[in-house]
Formats: structure tokens, C-alpha cells, sequence
């Protein structure tokens, strides 16, 4: 009974390793690489074959098929890609996971424990943030190979001191839709492909599975995965929907094209080495590479048949935000497309403080309701990105993008603060409206003066956001200060009119508030500026 726990839990500790050295090889990967990732996925386009390179990309630096494609459920559901766009970076997810599989395929004898060891002095001991990525990096490789160490010591008995469970496994597998369906159900339950083609790998290593029965494990392991995307597609949008039918679609039908075809398939993937494991990654490689190339020329009726099967949804709103929860997947890529969020939200309340302005000066009616609108749009959209960036694990950020993300919600307050502000002066143009209230000629030019000035320092500090210039950001906390100076004279001078009876007293307390409330927008202008030129 000891024997065949250890058998049991050397195996299923080997799994467990090995899934914990993908994640974090994953999470390090996606530290070092994020960027890279968010570029190749924002620059796609409706050709098939440019998509189908991005989606190897991103899914190489990833090193998760599953994580590629929820992101993309994430950008379809913000409406930030089509749903063909996002069919087309799917053809390549599936490849560029098939790294995986290739390295371990390798025996490398005992280096795993030097990697492990390297790995873990560099990252335990550097204070240069990069020379730590690298270390984990290097670590979770040793983990990778010494899993499968723990995974084909713990399979190598099975051929010799039971050989039923070989035979059974064997007996299975031959039967090429029980060893697909037996291969979905341990990536379903792994969720990694990557760690269901492992353990195949390392069962091929010790000599308990054969060629034929190996492959079929490996052709539903690619089924497996597509239980999570599925998931993720209940309650998305429609186009989300799509994309989550569509991976499942060209897996099963891929799966399906192959099946009349694993004998001679296995006889070609024969040829390609003389060494199993290395067989078994291979055949996981060329199948992901054929079935992704099948693909291609029929990705408009596959987009056309995912669009019969869920139909669009009358009134339904796609692309209310940048961001959506499936891009917390990726953590860097959910904090830029929360930045962007901001960003567009900030231009919104620039335009609130240009519409209040005319409002104001020219007593349009239309335009302060229209800001009124806008702030309680403005608020939800600050309400929600707070939220969501909350939700983006810090830990899985590099230490200048998590100082970032603190640094993010502060700004979503002071742009909030700002719509507030503007919305204020739209409540003074209707008290003005109802009052018959008028400025002078003098305070009118005086107003729009201020206003001229706070909307080139709030701009100019929403540019040096926008494209982290910090030298736009200088030149912001500088107007504010001249937004300061103009504040004072401009009370000063509004004081001496109403000793002149220039001005009517009841225009007083607006005049007065109206710049009290610029000045503070300016205020907020120069704590977002201040963030910009403190950001690392």
C-alpha cells in the first residue's frame, strides 16, 4: 500500500509542481513581457495570418493558451476588438503554449537542481529588480524539469511492477476517443494543456504510454482548456460569447479532422525523432500548427456560423469601458487599459469644464445640463476603474507598475474631483438663469480669462498623463501657478468693481465661487502632473 502512494503522490506532486512552476514562469514572464503582450494584441488586424503570428506571440510570452484567449474575451467584451480580430489571434494561441511541451521534452539529467538553486540565490539576494525576474525565471524552469523528474519516477514502476495500469492506460488510449476524452478531462481539471501534455511526456519517458495512446491524450488535452473560456463567455457580451464558441469550435473540430487519421499521423510524428517524449511534443506542435493553418481560409464561415448560433442581443451595450474583468488575467495589460479608461474619462471632463465655460458666459441653458449629464457619467466611470484596478494583483505587477496603480487611483479622484467642479459651475449657470443674474462686460472678460487658463493647465496636464512626458508635466504645475496669481487679481479686481457698483451684488457670490472652483480644477491639474513626474 506505501508503494503505490508513493507511486500516486509522486505523480500527482509531480503534476502539482509542475503547475506551480508554469504559473509562476507565467505571472514572471508576464512581468517582464506585459508590454510587449498589450502592443502585439492592440496592433491586430482582419488578416488572418498577421492575427494568428500575434496570438503565437502573445501565447509564447504568456506561455498560457488560456489566458491569451480570456484577455481577448476581455478586449471583445470592452469593445476594443472585433469578434473575427479576435478569431484570428486565436489561431495562434495554441502554438506558441507548444514551448512548453518542447523544452520538457528534454532530458537533461540532474541540472534541474542548479537552475532551482541559481534561480533562487539571484532573486533572493540581487536588489536589481530585472537580475530577480531573470532568477525566477531560471528557477521555475529547474521546478519544470524536476517535476518531471518526480513525474517519471513516479510512472517508471507502473511498467514493470504493474503492468495493468500500463496496459489499461494503453488499452484506453487505443481507443482513440476514450484517450481524447480522458485527455479533456485532465485538462479540465488542470486547466494547462501545457501540464496534461507534461505529464503524457513523462509517462512517454518511463515507457508507460505508447505513441498512438499519448496522442489521443494530447488531442484532448487542447479540448480540456476551453472549459474555462467557455465559463468566462456566461453573462459576457455577445461578440465575448462568440469568441469563447469559436475556441471551442476550432479545438473539437480540429480534434475531429484528425481522428480519422491517427495512424498515419502517428507514423509521420514517427519520423520526426527516434525519441518518444520528443515524438509526443512534436505531435503536440504539428497538430496545433495544421489545425491552426486548416483554419485559416475558413475563418469568415466560422465567424458566420458563431454568429448564427448567438445572435446579436437587441439593445445590448458593448464597449461601455476600456477595461473588462477577463483582462485581470493579465495584470499589466488590465492596468493599461485601466489607464486608458482614465484617460479618455479626464477628456470627458475637459470638455465638461469648455461646456460650462460657454454655459456660463453666454447663459446656455442646454450646455449646463448637458455637464450635468456628463458628471454622473464621469462619476460611474472613476466608481468602476477604481474598482476594477482593485482587483489587479500587485504582486503579479514589476514595482515601478504597482507604484503606478496606487498611483492611478489617486488620479481617478482628482479627475473625479474635477467633474464635480465643472458640474458645480452648470448648478451656478441655472441659479444665474433663474435669478436673471448678469455678469458686467468686465467679469465676463475676467471670467473667460480664468477659464482660458485652467483649461490649458488641466489640458496640458491630461497630455502629460497621456503620454507620460514629463517635461508637458512641468509646464503644467507652472500654469497653475499663474492660475494662483490670476485668482487673486482677478478678486482683487472684482472687489473694486462692486466698490464702483460696477457689478450687481447678486452676480457677487457666483463670480466669487466660480473662480474658487477653477482654481481648485487647476489644483487637481497639478496633482495629476505631480504623479506624471514622479512616476519611475
Amino acid at each position: 500500500m506505501i508503494e503505490e502512494l508513493t507511486i500516486a503522490f509522486n505523480i500527482i506532486g509531480g503534476l502539482a509542481l509542475f503547475m506551480y512552476g508554469v504559473t509562476l514562469l507565467r505571472e514572471t514572464l508576464g512581468k517582464i513581457s506585459g508590454k510587449r503582450v498589450v502592443r502585439i494584441l492592440e496592433k491586430v488586424s482582419d488578416d488572418p495570418i498577421r492575427g494568428m503570428g500575434a496570438g503565437t506571440a502573445a501565447t509564447f510570452m504568456t506561455q498560457s493558451s488560456s489566458i491569451t484567449v480570456l484577455t481577448l474575451i476581455g478586449f471583445v467584451n470592452a469593445g476594443m476588438m472585433t469578434f473575427r480580430q479576435s478569431v484570428n489571434i486565436m489561431l495562434g494561441s495554441e502554438i506558441g503554449t507548444t514551448v512548453t511541451a518542447q523544452l520538457v521534452s528534454f532530458d537533461i539529467g540532474g541540472i534541474f537542481w542548479p537552475l532551482v538553486a541559481i534561480g533562487f540565490f539571484m532573486k533572493m539576494f540581487s536588489k536589481r529588480e530585472n537580475v530577480q525576474l531573470v532568477g525566477t525565471v531560471i528557477f521555475s524552469l529547474g521546478l519544470l524539469f524536476l517535476a518531471m523528474e518526480f513525474m517519471k519516477e513516479g510512472a517508471a514502476p507502473l511498467t514493470t511492477d504493474y503492468p495493468f495500469f500500463s496496459n489499461l492506460i494503453n488499452d484506453f488510449g487505443a481507443i482513440p476517443i476514450l484517450g481524447i476524452l480522458i485527455g479533456a478531462l485532465i485538462a479540465g481539471v488542470t486547466q494547462s494543456s501545457s501540464a496534461t501534455t507534461s505529464l503524457v511526456i513523462a509517462m512517454g519517458a518511463a515507457g508507460v504510454i505508447a505513441l498512438g495512446p499519448a496522442i489521443a491524450l494530447v488531442m484532448g488535452a487542447n479540448i480540456g482548456t476551453c472549459f474555462l473560456e467557455l465559463a468566462a463567455g456566461i453573462g459576457a457580451t455577445t461578440p465575448a460569447k462568440r469568441t469563447a464558441l469559436a475556441q471551442a469550435m476550432i479545438n473539437i473540430v480540429g480534434v475531429a479532422i484528425f481522428l480519422p487519421f491517427l495512424g498515419p499521423f502517428a507514423s509521420l510524428i514517427e519520423v520526426t525523432s527516434a525519441d518518444l517524449p520528443h515524438q509526443i511534443a512534436n505531435a503536440h506542435t504539428i497538430f496545433n500548427v495544421i489545425v491552426s493553418f486548416i483554419f485559416v481560409p475558413l475563418v469568415g464561415l466560422l465567424v458566420k456560423f458563431c454568429e448564427w448560433v448567438i445572435p446579436d442581443k437587441e439593445g445590448e451595450v458593448i464597449g461601455r469601458h476600456f477595461f473588462d474583468d477577463e483582462m485581470l488575467h493579465m495584470p499589466l495589460v488590465a492596468l493599461m487599459e485601466a489607464e486608458r479608461e482614465a484617460i479618455n474619462t479626464a477628456e470627458k471632463t475637459l470638455e465638461m469644464i469648455v461646456l460650462s465655460k460657454n454655459a456660463l458666459i453666454t447663459q446656455n441653458l442646454d450646455d449646463a445640463k448637458k455637464v450635468l449629464r456628463m458628471e454622473d457619467e464621469v462619476d460611474e466611470s472613476c466608481r468602476d476603474n477604481e474598482d476594477f484596478i482593485d482587483k489587479i494583483r500587485e504582486e503579479e505587477l514589476k514595482k515601478d507598475n504597482a507604484i503606478w496603480r496606487v498611483k492611478l487611483l489617486a488620479i481617478l479622484t482628482d479627475i473625479e474631483r474635477v467633474g464635480d467642479l465643472a458640474s458645480n459651475i452648470a448648478e451656478f449657470v441655472m441659479e444665474e438663469v433663474d435669478n436673471g443674474t448678469l455678469f458686467s462686460e468686465q467679469g465676463s472678460k475676467a471670467i473667460s480669462e480664468m477659464f482660458d487658463l485652467v483649461e490649458e493647465t488641466y489640458s496640458t496636464a491630461i497630455k502629460s498623463l497621456k503620454t507620460r512626458n514629463k517635461d508637458l508635466a512641468k509646464v503644467a504645475e507652472k500654469l497653475e501657478d499663474k492660475v494662483d496669481v490670476l485668482e487673486r487679481k482677478l478678486k482683487n479686481d472684482h472687489i473694486k468693481r462692486m466698490d464702483e457698483g460696477l457689478c450687481s451684488p447678486q452676480a457677487d457670490r457666483i463670480f466669487i465661487e466660480t473662480l474658487r472652483n477653477l482654481e481648485r480644477i487647476s489644483d487637481h491639474a497639478d496633482n495629476i502632473a505631480y504623479d506624471v513626474i514622479m512616476d519611475t
